[in-house]
C-alpha cells in the first residue's frame, strides 16, 4: 500500500456543499479535514447562477487545504442530491449455450452488466446511476444469490436501477471539472444508505428516510437492495418558510433560529425569549421557544405522515413483513435529522424503531478530537461516496502483484471499473 492514499469527498446539496478528506495510509480512514458551506447558485435543484456556484465550490476547496497546509490532491469523489432521480427494475438475460448445460462464469456475469448498459445507452448517452442486482435467475426458474460455477443454459440478471436526471448531471459537472476536475460520480441518497445502515438492516428490511432541503426522500431496503424509492415535495425547506412567514422573517434569519433554538417538539418546552431580525435584517423582533417549536412540528409531522403512509404501503406491497412491520424501522438522515428531539416526533408518529442515521462502521474511519462534528447526519453522505467507491473497486483490499499495479496507474483503470460494475456518469 502507498505511503499516503487520499480520497476528497464531496455532497452537492441544495443547501449546502459537504466536504471531507480522508488519509487511508494507516489501514483505516483518518479524516484530515472536513468543512459545510452555503450552496449557492442553486434552486430548486437546478443551476441558476454558474459564478455563485463555482463560489460556493472554491470556498470549501479553500477551507480544506488551509485545514491541510497544501493542495488538494487524491481521488475526488462527488455525490448530490440536485436533480430528479429514478429507481426501475429491469432483467437481462444471457443464453449460455443451446444444448447441454454450462458452468456460469464470473465473465457471463460481466457480460450481463455490459449488454444492460447497452440496452440504457445505446447512442452513448451516458448518465449518473447505481446498479444493485436484485437476484439472478437459471433456466427461468432457479433463483440465486451467486450463480458462478453453478449450470445452466441460460442465466438471467434481475437489477434495481437507481438513475440521475440531466439535472444531476449538470450541477455536478459544472461545480466539480473547472474547479477540480475529473471525478467519481454518485447520487447522494444511495452514498447516505451505503454510510448509515447496516448489512443486516438492508437484507431484513429498513426504510431510509433522507430529510433533505429540497426533497424528503424515502427508500426501503430489502434483501440488500432498494426496492422502492419515492420523493416528497414537502421538506425541511418548508419548514423555513413557514418559520420565515410566521415569523414575518428572512430565510437566513429562520434558518438561524432553526439551527439554534429549533425543537422538533412542543411539549416539555420552555417558553424561553428569542429575539430576531425582521424583514428589514434590523428591527429586533421576538416570539418563545414553544411558539417557534410549534411551527417547526406541525410541517415535521405533515411530512411525517406523508413518510407512514408510504411505510404501509410498503407492508402492503411486501407481504414478507405481515403484521410484524418493516424489521428495521426508520433511519433518519439529512440536515432535518439534526433537529432536537426528532426521533421523539418521528417515533410518536410511526410507532416503530426509528434511529439517526451516522456512519455505522465506526472501526472504517476515525477523526480524533472531531468526532462529534464529523460522525453526524450532515456529511454521511461524503463517507458513503467513499464506501461505495471501495465496494465497487475493492480499493483497499491487501491483494498484491498485477491487478494493485493496475490500481496505482492512474484513473484509467478507475473508469474502466467504474464502468463494468455500472456506476455511469458523463
Amino acid at each position: 500500500m502507498p505511503k499516503s492514499r487520499e480520497i476528497v469527498s464531496l455532497d452537492i446539496g441544495n443547501d449546502s456543499i459537504k466536504g471531507i478528506v480522508v488519509d487511508f495510509s494507516e489501514g483505516f480512514g483518518n479524516v484530515l479535514a472536513f468543512s459545510n458551506v452555503k450552496t449557492r447558485g442553486i434552486e430548486n435543484g437546478e443551476i441558476k447562477d454558474v459564478v455563485a456556484l463555482n463560489e460556493s465550490m472554491g470556498q470549501i476547496v479553500e477551507d480544506l487545504e488551509e485545514q491541510l497546509g497544501k493542495e488538494l490532491r487524491g481521488e475526488l469523489l462527488v455525490s448530490s442530491s440536485c436533480g430528479d432521480f429514478t429507481l426501475t427494475e429491469i432483467t437481462e438475460e444471457l443464453i449460455l449455450t443451446e444444448k447441454e448445460e454450462a458452468y456460469v462464469s464470473e465473465e457471463h456475469v460481466m457480460k450481463l452488466t455490459d449488454n444492460l448498459l447497452a440496452d440504457l445507452f445505446p447512442n452513448n448517452e451516458r448518465n449518473s446511476l447505481h446498479l444493485f442486482v436484485k437476484k439472478y435467475v437459471l433456466d427461468d426458474n432457479k433463483i440465486v444469490v451467486n450463480p458462478i460455477g453453478m449450470k445452466a443454459r441460460k442465466v438471467a440478471a434481475i437489477y434495481t436501477v437507481v438513475m440521475g436526471s440531466e439535472k444531476y448531471r449538470n450541477v455536478v459537472e459544472y461545480a466539480t471539472k473547472d474547479i477540480l476536475g475529473e471525478a467519481e460520480y454518485y447520487i447522494s441518497f444511495v452514498s447516505n444508505a451505503e454510510a448509515v445502515l447496516s448489512n443486516v438492516e438492508k437484507d431484513r428490511g429498513v426504510v431510509h428516510v433522507d430529510l433533505g432541503y429540497n426533497h424528503t426522500t424515502v427508500t426501503l431496503y430489502y434483501a440488500n437492495t432498494p426496492l422502492e424509492m419515492e420523493r416528497i415535495d414537502i421538506s425541511m425547506k418548508n419548514v423555513l418558510k413557514d418559520i420565515a412567514i410566521v415569523l414575518k422573517t428572512s430565510l437566513q434569519e429562520a434558518e438561524r433560529l432553526l439551527k439554534t433554538y429549533g425543537v422538533a417538539v412542543y411539549m416539555d418546552i420552555e417558553s424561553v425569549p428569542i429575539e430576531y431580525k425582521g424583514l428589514d435584517g434590523r428591527t429586533i423582533q421576538r416570539t418563545d421557544k414553544e411558539f417557534l417549536s410549534r411551527i417547526i412540528y406541525a410541517r415535521l409531522r405533515e411530512i411525517f405522515m406523508r413518510v407512514k403512509k408510504l411505510y404501509k404501503d410498503f407492508t402492503v406491497k411486501y407481504p414478507d413483513f405481515g403484521n410484524i412491520g418493516i424489521p428495521g424501522g426508520i433511519v433518519l438522515t439529512g440536515g432535518g435529522a439534526m433537529l432536537q428531539r426528532i426521533e421523539t416526533l418521528a417515533s410518536e408518529v410511526f410507532k416503530c424503531p426509528v434511529r439517526i442515521g451516522t456512519v455505522a462502521d465506526t472501526e472504517m474511519f476515525k477523526a480524533e478530537g472531531a468526532e462529534l462534528n464529523v460522525f453526524t447526519p450532515l456529511y454521511a453522505a461524503a463517507f458513503g461516496n467513499i464506501i461505495v467507491y471501495q465496494k465497487e473497486q475493492n480499493m483497499y483490499s491487501p491483494m498484491v502483484g498485477e491487478r494493485t499495479k493496475k490500481r496505482q496507474s492512474g484513473p484509467g483503470f478507475f473508469k474502466k471499473l467504474s464502468e463494468t460494475f455500472g456506476k455511469i456518469f458523463g
